[in-house]
């Protein structure tokens, strides 16, 4: 198996920390086309890091879905990804969550500090000693603490804990973990709740904490303990809000208005997420309407316009659309054409949801000045693979065309 070094420092021959190098396999086509890491968990254990951190962080980079199936250890990418391009982002999640900050060595565990909203994560550094932050703003922060990693543990199979470092401060997972390293919910809150618990020594009679073995005393309890293991079974069907809008959409989006859809969006508290809003809106609103008669698609653009400009009223949101309509005619390749990507943006320009400013940054491509310039929040985020992020945007040339013609026409009525 090939493999590379840890990090990016790939000069040195002799450095000691390795990896295999990522493999992607590209299975299936059309709405099913998604990308198989079939390395992924050789990868994990040499960066000593669950696999699910780096696919999920794939998933946020790429605006995809992901699936991490552990059992069957196989992890998954939705879309069509080459190994390269997640070459490249496993070496952003390695320094962002594995690297010291200080000497740049991987040998580093991920601990979590403090309590509910005051929680950290930080990378220990075995080398060094250093503690270093890890960014907080970052959806994959999110995953972390609801999926916390295992506690370090010393040689003698016990876990450490660092001098100064009190059962406060201490992650979750430093009593009762799981040999996976994860508790479940259901585990952390009835330890949480025992926490709280009188000990026997806060009675004032040893009699009074005998446990009470009355009918209606057992009922209680049970009742409790129903209520709490129902609770845990509604968060675990929740799952991820996205895959839920996709699910309504499916269901709801030929009968539901655009009102409907955007209380959804707000319901499942995602309104604010923009660029995977979009995504998710595009493809599970367009998907299939878009297909087959091209004079549709400006009808079936203007009937969700209003809800879609909810999203774009900036420069970057305007981006997200196009990468989504890049996502879109990617996986289906009978939308692949010069003349229905032209007739999507045409669409797009006659119901003010993309403005030509964004239009023309976006055809000149990333490495253009205007593009850097204009785009705040999206510059650096790739939608699709490059080459055919090109190629879209080669077969949109007609439309830009038209633009500079329609412009032409328009001073010269001026004058």
């Amino acid at each position: 198996m090939a493999t590379i070094n840890i990090g990016g420092n790939n000069q040195d021959r002799f450095y000691r920390y390795k990896m295999p190098k990522l493999i992607s396999k590209i299975e299936g086509k059309g709405n099913g086309i998604k990308t198989v890491v079939p390395n992924m968990s050789d990868i994990a254990r040499s960066l000593s890091r669950p696999p699910t951190y780096p696919t999920k962080f794939f998933g946020c980079e790429l605006g995809a879905q992901v699936k991490c199936d552990e059992k069957n250890d196989r992890y998954i990418v939705n879309g069509a990804h080459e190994a390269a391009k997640l070459q490249e982002l496993l070496d952003v999640f390695i320094k962002k969550y594995v690297l010291c900050a200080g000497c740049n060595n991987p040998e580093t565990d991920l601990i979590i500090i403090g309590k509910n909203n005051s929680q950290k994560i930080i990378r220990d550094c075995k080398a060094c000693g250093q503690r270093t932050d890890v960014d907080m703003r970052h959806k994959l922060v999110t995953y972390i603490l609801k999926y916390p990693p295992s506690p370090p543990k010393s040689k003698s199979g016990k876990t450490k804990k660092k001098k100064g470092e009190d059962d406060e401060q201490a992650s979750p997972t430093s009593k009762g973990s799981s040999e996976e390293g994860t508790d479940d919910e259901l585990t952390r809150r009835i330890e949480a709740e025992a926490a709280n618990l009188p000990t026997a020594d806060q009675y004032k009679d040893d009699d009074d904490w005998a446990l009470d073995t009355s009918a209606e005393a057992v009922a209680k309890r049970t009742k409790e303990f129903s209520k709490l293991l129902l609770d845990e079974s509604d968060s675990d069907e929740d799952g991820d809000p996205y895959e839920q809008l996709d699910k309504w959409l499916e269901e709801n989006a030929t009968s539901a208005s655009s009102n409907d859809i955007y209380k959804k969006i707000k319901e499942l508290g995602v309104s604010k997420e923009f660029d995977q809003v979009l995504k998710h809106l595009v493809l599970g609103l367009f998907a299939k309407s878009f297909q087959g008669n091209m004079s549709n698609i400006n009808k079936h653009i203007h009937k969700k316009a209003k809800l879609l400009q909810k999203f774009v009223q900036n420069p970057d949101g305007q981006r997200a659309l196009l990468g989504a309509t890049e996502v879109l005619v990617s996986e289906h390749k009978d939308l692949f054409e010069s003349k229905i990507i032209c007739n999507i943006l045409m669409g797009y320009y006659q119901n003010d949801l993309l403005e030509e400013e964004v239009f023309q940054a976006w055809i000149e491509g990333v490495n253009s000045v205007d593009y850097q310039n204009l785009f705040k929040k999206t510059a650096s985020v790739s939608y699709v693979d490059a080459a055919i992020n090109q190629d879209i945007r080669n077969k949109a040339k007609p439309f830009a065309k038209w633009l500079e013609e329609a412009e032409e026409d328009d001073d010269e009525d001026d004058d």
